[in-house]
């Protein structure tokens, strides 16, 4: 299924088996596919989001394509056109959350700086978050490391970022053996009271990848 690109993303990237296309309203059915997977939807929430929730989400994956120039991805795959999952970039809200994430950050002026569009949030300019998710039947086939470095070159080499990071849950061991792949920094875990003795909320393995570290990492688009 092809969708027309969402105003001001740059259009669609390709990898060596998969589309990307940045995501907006008119991809919410194939967001629903991925988010809307059962073996998907108990990593991002306690209950399975509804089809309106995941059409709000692409709708907001499409503004944040058109006021900071960044955003989620749709993956498809060049040869069948089937869907594969959704993976890319973030701004990360200037908060107290989002704040404890500058204790893996180098201690320098450019972690705290706000991009300048304040719309519809004030936004952190000099690092973003990485993610991917893929329906289940796409797993273990090395998609989700050709997202991620996909999305460390858009980042790096687009955008000039200073810093990637990615968070998940401790015990997502896929996950984390891809951060490991595509050449992140283990910077250990985001722990606080909020998720002490609570079982099913255990802390998030922390990695980071720096531009000053990034020759030596194997980010590498493919």
């Amino acid at each position: 299924m092809k969708h027309s690109p969402v105003a001001g993303d740059g259009g669609s990237r390709f990898t060596r088996r998969l589309r990307l296309e940045p995501v907006g309203p008119a991809n919410a059915d194939d967001l629903w596919l991925v988010h809307g997977d059962d073996e998907v939807w108990p990593w991002y929430a306690k209950e399975k989001p509804s089809r309106e929730q995941v059409e709000q989400w692409a709708q907001a994956m499409g503004d944040s394509w058109r006021v900071h120039g960044v955003g989620k991805w749709i993956a498809y795959d060049r040869v069948s056109g089937e869907v594969v999952g959704r993976g890319g970039l973030g701004r990360t809200p200037v908060d107290d959350d989002w704040g404890r994430i500058y204790a893996f950050l180098p201690e320098e002026p450019w972690v705290r700086v706000a991009h300048e569009s304040h719309r519809p949030s004030v936004v952190h300019a000099n690092w973003v978050e990485i993610g991917w998710a893929l329906r289940h039947e796409c797993w273990g086939r090395g998609y989700a490391s050709e997202i991620g470095r996909a999305g460390l070159a858009f980042a790096f080499d687009v955008l000039g970022v200073q810093a990637v990071v990615s968070c998940t849950d401790r015990h997502n061991m896929r996950s984390r053996a891809v951060m490991e792949r595509i050449g992140m920094r283990d910077a250990g875990e985001l722990w606080s009271e909020e998720f002490e003795g609570e079982q099913g909320n255990p802390p998030l393995a922390v990695r980071v990848l720096l531009r000053s570290g990034r020759n030596r990492s194997s980010a590498t688009p493919t």
